[in-house]
């Protein structure tokens, strides 16, 4: 039997309205079951989380994928646990709609829940000798030209293995997690969740044979813009950075983790079932 969670935190986005008054619905039916309950608002144009004062047990998120990205990143590798709460469209990271919070909640009280550990990536931008930009991501790092239609040209090297000069619209670099998102539209594979690899996707490469590839975490990718800018590097969709002529990008396994609090029962073929991606029998 899983511990008895104790202290929780619903964070809500300031902005969602129908969240806020279901967090305040949530505060309740859990205190009437003697859980101490602290309500978060998830502030967009700030880059950390306030927590406040003291551990807690689990982070209950009520937002779509993308608030539980932001979240995600913004609690920086605490080893925190989060559960979602479905406000978006997909909800792939979520475990549950707003109509199914109660049967979730009650499962999770009286410990039938499993930890998912996720891999995160970690990046750094050197341009000389000197990181200029760095950060971590759940999903996915995507290299292009932003908002210009043109082709990109990048060397990309594994360790000392160069694996080749790929043109493309773009490259993705995405952890397992976030092989369901822009990389699958990509062409890319789906991935078990909890594998620690590289998914490497190129965006629609033109007359290149260079396939998409999983890589394990023995080295860094290095990714070098062969021909001038502008280039644009975006996190999670949510976040990016302008990069100059001569920029290197770095990327890592990081060491912290992302934990997800799920069902006991869930299965991962029964999510990518219902959310489209394999057709059922």
């Amino acid at each position: 039997m899983n511990p008895r969670l104790h202290n929780i935190g619903i964070v809500t986005g300031g902005r969602n309205g129908q969240a806020a008054e279901l967090g305040v619905e949530v505060r309740e039916w859990l205190e009437d079951r003697g859980v101490s309950v602290r309500l978060i608002i998830n502030e967009h144009d700030r880059e950390t989380l306030d927590l406040g004062p003291g551990p807690l047990d689990l982070l209950l998120v009520l937002g779509g994928d993308g608030t539980m990205l932001g979240v995600a990143r913004k609690i920086r590798g605490q080893p925190i646990p989060l559960l979602g709460i479905n406000f978006g469209t997909l909800g792939f990271l979520t475990e549950g709609s707003p109509s199914e919070w109660r049967g979730l909640l009650e499962e999770i009280l009286e410990g039938r829940y499993s930890l998912s550990e996720r891999v995160l990536l970690e990046f750094r931008v050197f341009r000389e000798d000197w990181v200029v930009h760095q950060g971590s991501v759940v999903n996915e790092l995507v290299l292009n030209r932003g908002c210009m239609a043109k082709l990109i040209r990048v060397n990309l090297w594994y360790g000392a293995d160069h694996l080749g000069a790929i043109r493309a619209d773009g490259l993705i670099v995405s952890t397992p997690t976030g092989s369901t998102g822009y990389s699958v539209s990509a062409g890319g594979p789906l991935v078990y969740p909890e594998l620690d690899v590289f998914v490497i996707t190129p965006i629609c490469p033109f007359l290149h044979a260079f396939r998409p590839m999983v890589l394990p975490f023995n080295e860094p990718l290095r990714i070098f813009p062969e021909e001038e800018g502008p280039y644009y590097l975006t996190q999670d969709g949510q976040a990016g950075f302008s990069m100059q002529d001569g920029d290197m990008v770095e990327v890592r396994k990081a060491r912290a983790r992302l934990l997800l609090i799920r069902p006991e029962q869930a299965a991962y073929a029964a999510k990518l079932k219902a959310k489209g991606f394999i057709r059922g029998a």
